[in-house]
């Protein structure tokens, strides 16, 4: 039969030796203990973080839509060309998100707008705005909308919105480029009204009036940028008729101003400026091969001219240099 080792050493170890022991213990171990805050290989991975797929992508286009072709960018730009750091498509963080008005703070501008106000211009517009110390920005901005196709996009629930959460100053509007299409109701159905009729021109007016209603409001002005120039007859034809019915409507209050951005990209002769001296580079192209859409150059240049009309419009003086 095996012998039992015997146990009787420790346990006439001195009780005070024993409890010191038993104390000391616990410390000897807490350093290599999970969640301590020590960096271990454990604790030190960084969290997993979710990929929200673009609203635009997961949306499909509106039927009958004219696309962005007047207000879009190119989803891709030549090689070696920065791209803005700045908010994606939906422009600013959600409405709900917004931070309680200061009487005595800086001037809130929101930007609203298709996808000139989602790509580069509004983008660059925003930062620039961002950048002044008496000014904060906002952005708010879906591709392929506009007033025509509620049933696609909403505008006026959604200007209601923004306008609730930001309480703006200043409202900058962009839009219509894809309005030259038949003008639906709220859910798509009943009768349409349909483009290239006196109807339309009609009905077009009173909503643009109706969306600039939910802008109004406790002394707060809108500024309603006109569609801007493009290379392309049959698509310039569609958007005078546009530019001409919103700035009809926007005439119509003495707390809006319609800016025509037209003469921007025209030369001393009146001819498509095709390209201009952007920030320190010289003769930049500011339209894609399309005669449609920017390229950053053009967003950048675009955005530069705009900057200081804001700032006339809300009453703040522009930076010294």
């Amino acid at each position: 039969m095996r012998a039992v080792p015997s146990i009787r050493p420790l346990v006439r170890l001195p009780l005070v030796t024993l409890a010191l022991a038993l104390a000391l213990a616990p410390l000897a171990c807490s350093d290599k203990k999970v969640g301590s805050g020590e960096p271990t290989a454990a604790n030190t991975r960084p969290p997993a973080v979710a990929i929200v797929p673009d609203e635009d992508l997961a949306e499909p286009a509106p039927a009958q839509a004219a696309g962005d072709e007047a207000a879009g960018e190119p989803e891709a730009v030549a090689a070696g060309t920065p791209l803005p750091s700045v908010a994606d498509d939906e422009g600013a963080e959600a409405a709900d998100e917004a931070p309680t008005a200061v009487a005595d703070g800086p001037r809130r501008v929101l930007i609203l707008g298709d996808s000139l106000a989602a790509t580069g211009f509004g983008a660059l517009l925003e930062r620039r705005l961002d950048g002044h110390p008496d000014i904060e920005c906002f952005r708010k901005a879906k591709s392929s909308s506009g007033l025509a196709r509620p049933d696609f996009y909403d505008w006026m629930s959604e200007a209601k919105a923004q306008v609730k959460a930001r309480d703006p100053h200043l409202v900058v509007v962009i839009m219509g480029g894809n309005d030259g299409q038949d003008l639906t109701t709220k859910n798509g159905k009943g009768k349409r009204v349909h483009w290239k009729t006196d109807e339309w021109n009609e009905a077009y007016r009173e909503r643009v009036a109706s969306f600039l209603d939910e802008l109004r409001g406790d002394g707060r002005r809108v500024l309603w940028l006109g569609l801007p120039r493009t290379g392309t007859t049959a698509f310039e034809k569609k958007l005078e008729l546009i530019r001409d019915v919103q700035q009809n409507a926007t005439a119509e209050f003495e707390d809006v101003e319609y800016l025509d951005t037209s003469p921007y990209f025209e030369d001393d002769k009146g001819n498509l400026q095709e390209k201009a001296d952007v920030g320190k580079k010289r003769q930049q192209a500011l339209r894609a091969d399309d005669g449609i859409h920017f390229t950053m150059a053009g967003s950048e240049y675009f955005a530069e001219r705009v900057y200081p009309e804001v700032l006339r419009v809300i009453g703040v003086a522009e930076q010294a240099g």
